[in-house]
């Protein structure tokens, strides 16, 4: 999806991979080296991190939110034909599976990663509503990667 840097339209943007921004999220951005402009969550953990750093914030706006990509994770009971249906609820939902990871049950629950690209980042609110739909499914949400302890480099 598009990022408009305000003042710096020629900008080179980079998503933060902490925090994976997409369309409609609140964002910010921060200079980091070479002129790029990367972008986080606004709740993002590194970004009170980066400000106290003295990064130079700036200001980011969504442009064109067609083509959206995130990463979700599912966790359910373990059932047969469970990864069959979900994949098939994401799919009728118009997901794009770019890549999925399914770890070994626990306990009779398994914890299952999926990175789609959506036609459009206004789907992503019944694409988890789907998921949860899915017997088995208890919990679908976006991937929260935790942030290094440090700010980026300059």
């Amino acid at each position: 999806a598009a990022i408009t840097v305000v003042d710096r339209p020629d900008a080179s943007v980079r998503l933060a991979g902490c925090c994976t921004p997409v369309p409609f999220d609140e964002v910010t951005g921060f200079a980091v080296r070479g002129g790029v402009v990367t972008v986080h969550r606004a709740e993002c953990s590194a970004v009170a991190r980066m400000a106290n750093a003295g990064r130079e914030e700036v200001d980011v706006r969504w442009g064109d939110t067609s083509g959206c990509r995130v990463t979700l994770v599912a966790e359910s009971f373990g059932r047969p034909h469970l990864l069959a249906d979900l994949t098939e609820a994401m799919a009728l939902e118009g997901a794009e599976i770019v890549s999925a990871t399914v770890e070994p049950p626990s306990q009779q629950r398994v914890r299952h990663t999926y990175t789609v690209q959506l036609p459009d980042a206004g789907h992503l609110p019944t694409l988890l509503r789907a998921m949860r739909n899915v017997p088995g499914v208890y919990d679908v949400g976006r991937a929260q990667h935790h942030a290094p302890a440090s700010p980026e480099p300059a």
